[in-house]
């Protein structure tokens, strides 16, 4: 039996021992993943471990609002908005587009004045909606499929624009050599 359907089981019996039983499984199933998922963003073990516990206590106090269609993905967008969060209150010269972050020393491993030059040489070269194409599918991991049902548009389209920026680009910097 899922965790979903054990977890409105024991909602609905409000035995609170199972409760607390059936919420211990999900920590220990899904306790890494979200942790990994917030270390996606915040590149500090220590930080994320909290994150990761104010996931869970969130869910926690949130049991009886909580849709249950799939736990995990309900942790696991807590976990990205919890980091998203936490880097936007940090206030690191964060660049933030709705939802996605695009600039943070902690999310970039290498030197972040080569981090500001490229996208600030990308912008130049690229619109607005080229760059944040871009930026969605290699920083975000989100697919074609996933932004065209955000922008609405055919995945032929984002596709299209995606190769045709990163040719747009790659022209650039031949040229520059």
């Amino acid at each position: 039996m899922s965790f979903e359907t054990r977890l409105r089981k024991a909602l609905k019996s409000k035995d609170k021992h199972k409760i607390d039983s059936i919420f211990e499984e999900i920590y220990l199933e899904y306790g890494k993943i979200v942790c990994f998922k917030i270390m996606e963003y915040i590149k500090n073990q220590d930080v994320a471990n909290d994150l990761m516990q104010d996931v869970f206590v969130s869910f926690f106090n949130n049991l009886n609002k909580i849709k249950f269609d799939s736990i995990k993905y309900y942790l696991l967008v807590t976990a990205k908005n919890k980091a998203l969060d936490y880097l936007k209150n940090k206030n690191n010269n964060i660049i933030i587009d709705e939802k996605y972050v695009y600039d943070n020393e902690e999310l970039i491993e290498y030197d972040n004045t080569m981090y500001k030059d490229v996208i600030s040489k990308m912008k130049s070269i690229l619109s607005d909606f080229e760059i944040e194409i871009v930026l969605k599918h290699n920083l975000d991991n989100l697919s074609f499929k996933d932004l065209s049902k955000i922008y609405n548009k055919s995945v032929n389209t984002i596709l299209t624009t995606y190769y045709r920026a990163i040719k747009k680009v790659k022209e650039v910097y031949k040229n520059e050599k």
